[in-house]
Parts: structure tokens; sequence; C-alpha cells
């Protein structure tokens, strides 16, 4: 539970918590399971809540460079 990415796509879809988290280890398996989780954490947005330890700081950093990278190359 690094980035609640399990718990906020579970709270969307209705599913338990449980079979998010199952499917992520079996994606971290084949493959590519971090990276997805990596940028499902970054590019979600945060709960209710705001963000709640130093990692969901970060995310919220991270999107904030992404979001004014965007608006300076749109307004170039």
């Amino acid at each position: 539970m690094l980035g609640g990415v399990c718990g906020g796509l579970a709270e969307y879809s209705g599913l338990d918590p449980v079979l998010w988290r199952v499917a992520m280890v079996a994606l971290t398996l084949l493959g590519p399971g971090v990276i997805v989780y990596l940028l499902l954490w970054v590019l979600m947005p945060t709960g209710p809540a705001g963000p709640q330890g130093t990692l969901d700081r970060l995310a919220d950093r991270v999107r904030g460079e992404m979001s004014a990278r965007r608006s300076d190359s749109a307004g170039s």
C-alpha cells in the first residue's frame, strides 16, 4: 500500500481492494506491474482526504510539474 492506487481503484470501481491488489501482484510478476503502479500513482487524482504522506506529496509535486510543462508548451 505504497500510494493507495489499489484502494482508489477499488473505491472507483466498487470491487474489493483485495482483488485489485491480487491483480497488481500478478501484473508485477508478469513484468509491467511496477511501472503501471507508478504511472497510476502519479496520474490518478488524490482522494477527498488529500495527500496523506511524503510519497503523496511527491506525486502531487510531479503532477504540478507536468501541468506546468504542458501549459508552458501550449503557450509557446
